[in-house]
């Protein structure tokens, strides 16, 4: 099986160089880091013991954002405008520069990975609390409440299309709700089943749990779906039902790779038929027949050639900037880490990397808007140079070992954020840093920090 998976990985990632038509020293330096992912895939599969979700993840997002579709996106190229899905000018020599950070970032990331993981091995003991039954009914009466306070916010979501959220006053407000308080379901969720895992319980709490399980899960629905979310947001709360209920679809390194590789290139255009209508969830109802056309339009037969992989030409475009108006120094990054200061009060507060990177493709290339991604790597970039994409790579994989901790933990709270984490590392990677990284951290206070800080009130536990 093992075997059988990789050449297929090898094969049909590598026939790839065999059928693009682009300059051959490019294509060399794609070829390299081809190989260095291919390398970390064949250490995944045989030589990694432990369940790593997160590399899984990063070996994803690594070979469709890195390789495939800029392979395919070059390949494209018109031969009279020559310019990227971006409309930056192609030159060659440029990606040649990209690949090159990459395959440095790639190995600083792999070499650090296997050197943590030696030093972070000590998983913390957790023993279930006898009250957990207790635990789960605050959560869910605290996850009913939400419920009926956001009764308006809900509706309103439900009978306007996506795209005119965004021009929302009280976008900010609603962005904590959506993502803090509308995730503590998927907490009463983990509670549950980790109750489920005890070896004793009174025969009366399983069913005043199970009730609390179904009412949980009517609740992800509710909060968490196609016309509430957008797909960045709903991958991982779905993988990580399914890593909650069916663990031996997600339980080792293999699988979950496949799956992951499956999603991206055919569940997600597929659900993005759903997120990018342009009609509410109340038209649709009236009228099915609004998702079946647009199940002929673009949205659905999006491909590697379409804005959905920019994460490389934005890269590049990175490295041009750069090199017109040198590096930031940090100023982009303060974005990302003080995200939760409004600009009513810091009124000079940098815009995220992939809008300040969106304003200068429409000012120096003619493109049409900045709500773009921007990768990781590029963040690292465009902040501190090669020395920020070395730093960058190093902590990377030192938060991702911690995470491997979490995981193995028998704290289903724990367990849950470390998966969730995991799953969102593609987003993540893909950028811009801001968003992932605030969107991370406000879910996390409703998987994690809430449920346990509301057990740390009334039983005087630790958070950590």
């Amino acid at each position: 099986m093992k075997n059988l998976v990789f050449i297929l990985f090898f094969v049909i990632t590598g026939i790839q160089f065999f059928l693009v038509d682009i300059n051959i020293i490019a294509l060399l330096f794609f070829f390299l880091n081809y190989l260095l992912i291919m390398m970390i895939m064949y250490y995944h599969f045989f030589l990694e013991k432990e369940y790593s979700p997160f590399i899984s993840a990063y070996l994803i997002f690594n070979l469709l954002f890195f390789t495939i579709a800029p392979l395919a996106q070059i390949s494209n190229i018109d031969p009279v405008l020559l310019r990227h899905v971006n409309y930056l000018p192609y030159f060659w020599e440029q990606t040649v520069f990209a690949n090159s950070c990459i395959l440095i970032f790639n190995i600083f990331f792999f070499i650090s990975y296997i050197f943590f993981k030696k030093q972070n091995t000590i998983v913390v003991a957790y023993k279930i609390n006898k009250k957990l039954p207790f635990d789960i009914l605050i959560i869910l009466l605290i996850c009913i409440l939400i419920l009926f306070a956001n009764i308006d916010f809900i509706q309103q979501k439900l009978m306007t299309p996506t795209w005119k959220l965004q021009f929302d006053n009280a976008k900010s407000i609603k962005i904590i709700i959506s993502k803090v308080l509308f995730s503590i379901p998927l907490a009463g969720v983990a509670m549950c089943v980790m109750y489920f895992k005890k070896k004793s319980n009174k025969p009366v709490n399983w069913l005043i749990i199970g009730i609390s399980l179904i009412i949980f899960l009517l609740l992800i629905v509710v909060f968490k779906n196609p016309f509430m979310e957008k797909r960045s947001g709903l991958g991982p709360v779905y993988f990580s039902l399914l890593f909650l209920f069916i663990p031996r679809l997600l339980n080792n390194n293999i699988k979950t790779t496949i799956i992951l590789y499956l999603s991206l290139i055919v569940a997600m255009p597929l659900l993005a038929v759903f997120t990018h209508v342009n009609s509410s969830f109340i038209e649709v109802v009236k009228n099915p027949k609004i998702i079946f056309s647009s199940l002929n339009e673009d949205v659905l037969l999006s491909n590697f050639n379409t804005l959905n992989f920019d994460a490389y030409a934005n890269f590049l475009a990175t490295i041009e900037n750069v090199s017109i108006y040198g590096f930031s120094m940090g100023e982009q990054l303060s974005n990302a880490l003080f995200f939760f200061i409004p600009r009513s009060i810091w009124s000079s507060k940098p815009l995220t990397s992939g809008q300040f990177l969106g304003n200068y493709l429409i000012e120096k290339h003619n493109f049409w808007f900045n709500n773009i991604s921007n990768p990781f790597i590029s963040e690292a970039y465009l902040n501190f140079g090669l020395i920020g994409i070395i730093i960058f790579a190093i902590l990377f994989a030192y938060l991702l070992t911690r995470g491997l901790l979490f995981l193995k933990s028998d704290d289903y709270l724990k367990k849950l954020l470390a998966f969730f984490t995991a799953i969102h590392m593609i987003y993540f990677l893909r950028g811009d840093f801001t968003n992932g990284f605030s969107q991370l951290i406000l879910v996390s206070f409703g998987i994690y920090i809430i449920p346990k800080f509301l057990g740390y009130i009334h039983k005087g536990i630790r958070l950590w």
